[in-house]
């Protein structure tokens, strides 16, 4: 049955085998894609690559002439780029380090199927197909200075989106992450990382983030108006945590609106952690005796150690969202978040796995022993009134879901 994501989509399917090519450009088909041409090796692929544009490259890895590796080097080099699948009789081993270097080089890689492909398991890898979003040629980072980050705050340029996070036992919600969005009066939203650096540069990041947490409060009070009693989650940056200051400013703000620290979740990523410990950990600490939870966030990014998280007055550990998907790719993958999964229960952290897109990741991660989930899957960020509409219809699903036939 035709996909509706997939509609329209290009493809170059290389193989040397023409009965492979048979195969996999059927099942394409069927799927809705488009198959441009099926080739024989590397340097007639490139020659197809620069005629016209492809948006999904399928490709074997041994093949005569040009084979798969050398033209994901290539490949890498283009300046459009397709999204691709590796496949492969070769040991499943060279495969999985044939994605990773693809990755290195910077390639969106959908999956890899060892050899011989069947329909189901190249309809399993289309599932996670997205289209790459269009980034524009010129970055407003430029533009983004310290007067439009300043003129923001006093002009309430902070607006939140809430994406929510669940149990993967019974779908009840347990909390929502708080995501930065900015309406600037000249250019309308701009991209909230550039907002953060530009902030961080110009020293004010602290009020960023207070003006951020004001916004958390607020909405979370909208929400206990709507029934809706549950935990906020949202970013800190490492500079905020070398100004104690912060910190009861913090708790100062949430206790004066009514409100307790502890329904309050401060992520911190993992990779700045590693880098400014000793530096942040005054504050870390001060931030968890005031009420705060604190969250690892984007685990498996850096190279933590058991040693190094026993160190965190940490309570719940977020896996990243690569963890995620290379566990359903590989028996390896598999393997590091089970891994990682385990880590964070012994730890006694709340597990929450990040970028759960598909039926089967959820299936895989609660196989795995994780407990709560965050992603597309259950819903992407949305505004106040959009978040209340559906934890509404979430509850309906729910409790029918309960009820006996």
């Amino acid at each position: 049955m035709p996909r509706a994501h997939l509609n329209g989509l290009s493809t170059l399917v290389v193989d040397d085998d023409p009965l492979m090519v048979e195969v996999i450009s059927t099942v394409l088909r069927d799927l809705g894609l488009a198959v441009i041409d099926g080739v024989a090796d590397g340097a007639a692929a490139l020659q197809r690559l620069d005629e016209s544009t492809i948006d999904l490259l399928v490709c074997d890895l041994n093949m005569p002439g040009m084979d798969g590796i050398r033209l994901l080097s290539r490949v890498a080099a283009l300046p459009t780029r397709p999204a691709i699948i590796l496949l492969s009789g070769e040991d499943p081993r060279i495969l999985e380090a044939a994605c990773r270097f693809a990755e290195a080089k910077e390639l969106t890689i959908i999956g890899a199927a060892s050899k011989p492909i069947t329909p189901e398991s190249l309809m399993g890898l289309l599932e996670a197909f997205r289209r790459p979003e269009i980034k524009p040629v010129n970055s407003l980072q430029q533009i983004v200075d310290c007067q439009k980050v300043r003129l923001g705050l006093t002009e309430h340029a902070i607006a939140l989106a809430y994406q929510p996070k669940v149990d993967l036992v019974d779908g009840r919600l347990i909390g929502v992450e708080a995501l930065l969005r900015w309406h600037d009066a000249e250019l309308g939203v701009l991209p909230p990382p550039d907002i953060v650096r530009a902030a961080e540069s110009c020293h004010l990041i602290d009020e960023l983030t207070i003006g951020v947490l004001a916004c958390a409060v607020h909405g979370r009070a909208a929400m206990v108006r709507n029934g809706i009693d549950t935990n906020i989650a949202l970013n800190v940056s490492m500079h905020n945590l070398h100004n104690l200051s912060i910190v009861d400013r913090m708790s100062e703000l949430v206790l004066d609106a009514g409100d307790q620290p502890s329904h309050f979740t401060l992520e911190v990523t993992e990779t700045h952690l590693i880098s400014d410990l000793t530096s942040v950990l005054e504050a870390l600490l001060r931030l968890r005796l005031q009420g705060f939870k604190i969250a690892i966030d984007d685990y498996g990014t850096g190279a933590a150690t058991m040693q190094f998280l026993m160190q965190l007055p940490s309570t719940e550990l977020k896996i990243d969202r690569c963890f995620v998907a290379e566990a359903t790719r590989s028996e390896a993958g598999r393997a590091m978040l089970q891994s990682a999964i385990d880590l964070g229960l012994q730890l006694g952290q709340d597990v929450i796995a990040e970028g759960v897109e598909t039926p089967g990741e959820a299936r895989l991660l609660q196989q795995l022993g994780c407990r709560f989930a965050q992603g597309y899957f259950y819903g992407r960020p949305m505004t106040l009134e959009a978040f209340t509409a559906w934890i509404m219809q979430h509850r309906l699903h729910a409790a029918a879901a309960r009820t006996p036939e």
